[in-house]
């Protein structure tokens, strides 16, 4: 009998912990793709990698949200450009994120012409257009899927095709605070040429210009505003004089 008590004991203690370690829900799929569009705009480097393995290569990048001449093509999709930098490379691509049937949808594309386009990121929010003709027919697609506050994606084994003739395959790892991506550039032939993991992470948001300016002119406002005050407390003052 006391075997019997001690079971039914430990059960509802085990029952009475459940709420503790609840497990979290995914969101809605809209609210997904707000979600991890708003983790990957940014500015990001992966230091905290190189610093711990020098044989990395030192990448920055900026990413930042777009608008297009033309929206048809991608209708109710999150837009961002990428400017990724290093010694040795440099990376320009487009990144749409929209709603999948059980997860988000990723597009990555090309530009035709990236000239225009660098260092758009510094510009302020309202002049970041890109022209819709300027961005490549071919697309490279993952389905991410959400994981505990995180989004993974990957592509294998089929990858995606570039312009020599192999194929690159992906897997990437969207969080709060970073993206974890490996790109396995293969060869026509199958061969692996390139499979090194960057771990990128936050180093501050995209600044809005705008917004920046906003609040200085609050300031000059602010400050002038005092002046005058000032000035018609000092007027005020010689006009009353005994």
């Amino acid at each position: 009998m006391k075997k019997v008590r001690a079971y039914y004991l430990t059960v509802l203690l085990t029952m009475l912990a459940l709420p503790d370690r609840a497990v979290a829900v995914a969101p809605p799929i809209s609210q997904q793709v707000q979600q991890v569009a708003q983790w990957f705009t940014g500015l990001f480097d992966n230091t905290k990698q190189v610093d711990s393995n020098p044989a990395t290569p030192a990448i920055t990048m900026s990413n930042c949200s777009v608008e297009l001449t033309d929206n048809r093509l991608f209708a109710n999709a999150q837009n961002i450009y990428l400017e990724q930098k290093s010694d040795a490379f440099e990376r320009i691509r487009f990144y749409s994120f929209s709603e999948g049937t059980s997860g988000v949808n990723l597009s990555i594309r090309s530009f035709v012409d990236n000239t225009p386009l660098r260092s758009l990121c510094n510009q302020p929010k309202q002049q970041r257009i890109i022209d819709t003709s300027n961005i490549g027919n071919l697309s490279c697609d993952l389905s991410l899927i959400w994981d505990n506050n995180r989004y993974i994606g990957n592509n294998s084994p089929n990858g995606c095709v570039i312009s020599f003739g192999g194929k690159v395959v992906s897997s990437v790892v969207f969080f709060e605070n970073g993206v974890d991506s490996l790109d396995q550039i293969f060869s026509a032939n199958d061969v692996l040429l390139v499979s090194t993991p960057i771990e990128f992470r936050r180093t501050t948001s995209i600044p809005e210009p705008s917004f920046i300016l906003g609040i200085i002119a609050l300031g000059v406002w602010g400050s002038a505003s005092l002046v005058s005050k000032q000035a018609n407390y000092k007027y005020f003052l010689s006009t009353n004089k005994k």
